[in-house]
């Protein structure tokens, strides 16, 4: 697996806190990136994927990343293979914006998913024109709604996920919630001895 590099983005701990226990993760733009192997959300119930590529959608539509998944919201491009699905229990659910793309299709006209009219109002809060120079080059951006989060900048969003992965390469694995609280529990215990120590010396 080829290392993640840092873009030197700086990773805010509201984001961390955020995506390592909530029950709906969104990813915005995810590329080509690989996945650090210790990359999982156990807590996550529903995944929605936006405007991500191929490639990117392949590496982690994973269920050793989402073992828990029960829903997607696949708001993104048509996979280059229609067996995405095969990765997954057949009890979990995809749901597809109403639009007419051949993956969004098949799945639904086999049974694997649905398609609700609302989900991009649900997740897209806003959509800027951006153009390029004499007008070429014409693209977008999005400001998009996290679910118990708040409506962030996309391309803010893709910077926080891509350097979470990179923590996390670094960082190794994801702390349950015990090892946390162990972590904490070290924590108070060290200061307190260093608050023992302290009390003990004899500054006279």
């Amino acid at each position: 697996m080829s290392k993640l590099l840092s873009f030197q983005k700086k990773l805010s701990n509201e984001f961390v806190k955020h995506i390592e226990n909530t029950k709906d993760v969104c990813i915005y733009k995810f590329g080509v990136f690989s996945i650090p192997h210790s990359v999982i959300f156990p807590n996550a119930k529903c995944l929605t994927l936006i405007n991500c590529s191929k490639t990117g959608i392949s590496n982690i539509l994973n269920p050793s990343i989402f073992p828990n998944i029960h829903t997607i919201n696949y708001l993104s491009t048509n996979p280059d293979r229609s067996l995405l699905h095969t990765r997954f229990s057949s009890h979990v659910n995809w749901i597809f914006p109403d639009k007419n793309y051949d993956f969004y299709n098949f799945m639904t006209e086999m049974g694997y998913g649905k398609k609700d009219s609302s989900i991009l109002n649900k997740y897209i809060h806003n959509k800027r024109i951006i153009d390029g120079k004499n007008g070429f080059d014409i693209s977008y951006e999005l400001d998009i709604n996290i679910p118990d989060y708040g409506i962030v900048n996309g391309n803010w969003w893709q910077s926080q996920f891509y350097e979470y992965l990179v923590y996390i390469q670094t960082r190794g694995h994801i702390n349950t919630k015990a090892e946390l609280e162990q972590e904490e529990e070290e924590k108070i215990l060290q200061k307190n001895k260093v608050v023992n120590v302290l009390d003990g010396i004899d500054y006279e």
